[in-house]
């Protein structure tokens, strides 16, 4: 099915969940965090995905996270906020309460634990559609779940999915996801050391991790890249390709590094929830020697 236009580009990053050492949620953390990336003149923000650590919320959390987004974001960009259940009826229950804030559409990670049928993953997506009426992003991120291009486009059918968030690290399978699908929906890579190339091959934008640690050289990325910028690109690329590393594909944890390279920076967002743990010593003297080379610190 044809879509009118594609609705979501550029950088929308999945912001990390500030959390205080008791590892309740640190709401002025929060703010400080979204007004950061709106400043850094992102496309768009999410919220409570993988980066976010959006599995370990309740429903009360989301709500509560979900709203101060919101209200700090006043409307200037769009407002994404991610769904990471493990059933139907809980990931129904959570796009209610996303629906009930007024969100502009929603980040959605088929399930993590079980691995249904293609026919199960299509009843998935088409409930959520049919009982928020929201649009939907699919997050296709899971490891035991992976949704094939060929299911993607299935889904594609559904009126409300509006766009593919491709993560897994294979940018052949981007390649395909674009190819096929495209020009009707909006997809964006979440391969993060190959934004570049992303963005060469007709990605729509980024919605990766890397944006949530540098949304200011994410932003300039994209930019200069559809000006044909080659050299700057190739440049900010280089930059940011050693901390990628460190961070997102670079440890097991790898929320805890994300953040920790985020405090280093100055911006205060706090520890993982357990059982997420914080970095080792050795990996904070690696990632602290990286972000000084890099002069970001």
């Amino acid at each position: 099915m044809k879509k009118e236009a594609i609705p979501f580009r550029g950088i929308i990053p999945p912001l990390v969940t500030p959390f205080r050492p008791d590892e309740e949620l640190d709401e002025e953390g929060l703010r400080r965090e979204i007004a950061f990336h709106l400043e850094a003149g992102v496309h768009g923000v999410s919220v409570t995905g993988s980066t976010g650590e959006g599995a370990s919320l309740r429903d009360e959390e989301l709500k509560r996270v979900w709203k101060i987004a919101k209200d700090e974001i006043k409307g200037r960009v769009p407002f994404l906020p991610g769904i990471i259940r493990d059933s139907t009826r809980d990931a129904v229950a959570s796009g209610l309460i996303a629906r009930e804030l007024g969100v502009d559409g929603l980040m959605v990670a088929p399930v993590h634990y079980a691995k249904p049928t293609d026919d199960g993953m299509l009843e998935f997506y088409a409930t959520l559609a049919r009982r928020t009426g929201l649009p939907i992003i699919i997050y296709n991120v899971v490891p035991i779940n992976p949704l094939s291009p060929e299911l993607l486009c299935r889904l594609a059918e559904i009126k409300e999915v509006v766009g593919v968030k491709q993560s897994g690290g294979d940018i052949h399978v981007l390649a395909e996801v674009i190819r096929l699908i495209g020009q009707e929906v909006s997809v964006m890579s979440a391969i993060d050391d190959l934004l570049l190339a992303s963005f060469v091959i007709g990605a729509h934008g980024a919605f990766a991790g890397t944006c949530a640690i540098l949304p200011r050289q994410c932003v300039e990325l994209y930019q200069v890249a559809g000006k044909g910028n080659m050299e700057r690109a190739r440049q900010l690329h280089t930059l940011m390709l050693p901390l990628v590393r460190a961070t997102i594909y670079g440890v097991r944890n790898y929320p805890s590094a994300v953040k920790e390279a985020i405090n280093m920076m100055g911006r205060r967002v706090g520890r993982t929830r357990s059982p997420l743990t914080p970095l080792t010593p050795p990996e904070k003297d690696h990632l602290r020697a990286i972000l000084q080379t890099a002069n970001l610190i």
